[in-house]
């Protein structure tokens, strides 16, 4: 798929979003109560995760406008810039049955040497919409490079690649993956005609570019007393493309 019809791609998938949410008549969701039920009461994830909002804090005074906007609405719950992040592999969470602590270095051992393969790319930050289970996003035009990214982190990490044979996005015709940035999240509380009226009006925000200048593995400490609490980032790799060839990298 050319990074064309990618972009095309990411901008069907917001718009499906976007008609869903902003037509449906339901209640909103509370996102945090989901997310309760979700995380098998609150067990803390670990994810391949970019903390857009901590890397560029200085370069998004588009987004802080938004947010502190947001922050007035009954209907949403809006973290700190800093906590902002897009998560292109969800490894999974920190508990008995699912991911110990003492594999976690194992993940980074195993997907650094993958990781790095990956050349250096820019990120694209535009167009607002909305998620069934509450989450207000931006979207996020990477040319595919996510995609690849979490085809790398599946052939070097066995536990990813054995997790991902049960994920919906993998299919027969590839990666179904569409990057998103979560900036707010829905109460439970409010209208959601008022709520879709006043994202309506941001829908074609535009932050401009972003060069990543790393991948991340983290682990996000979200409790139900503070749901935004600073990430934890255990490794950081840096893309290097070709260059990967050259000499060690630890």
């Amino acid at each position: 798929m050319t990074t064309v019809d990618l972009t095309t791609t990411y901008l069907e998938a917001r718009e499906r979003d976007w008609s869903a949410f902003s037509a449906s008549s339901d209640p909103l969701p509370d996102y945090w109560a989901w997310w309760e039920e979700h995380s098998a009461g609150w067990k803390v994830p670990i994810q391949f995760l970019q903390p857009i909002g901590a890397e560029f804090t200085d370069d998004l005074g588009g987004l802080a406008t938004l947010l502190e906007a947001m922050s007035d609405l009954e209907e949403l719950e809006v973290p700190p810039i800093e906590w902002v992040h897009t998560t292109y592999v969800d490894v999974g969470f920190l508990r008995p049955t699912d991911v110990l602590w003492s594999q976690v270095e194992s993940f980074y051992v195993n997907a650094a040497p993958r990781i790095r393969r990956v050349e250096p790319f820019a990120l694209r930050i535009a167009g607002l919409s909305a998620s069934e289970d509450g989450q207000i996003y931006l979207g996020v035009d990477d040319g595919g490079s996510y995609r690849e990214l979490r085809r790398q982190i599946r052939l070097g990490v066995p536990f990813v690649s054995q997790k991902m044979k049960d994920d919906p996005l993998i299919t027969a015709d590839g990666d179904a993956f569409v990057p998103r940035l979560p900036i707010a999240f829905t109460t439970g509380r409010g209208d959601r005609a008022r709520l879709v009226e006043f994202l309506e009006a941001h829908r074609q925000i535009d932050l401009g570019e972003f060069k990543p200048p790393h991948m991340k593995l983290a682990r996000l400490p979200i409790q139900p007393h503070d749901h935004y609490g600073a990430i934890d980032v255990v490794a950081e790799i840096p893309l290097l493309g070709a260059a990967h060839r050259e000499g060690y990298h630890n």
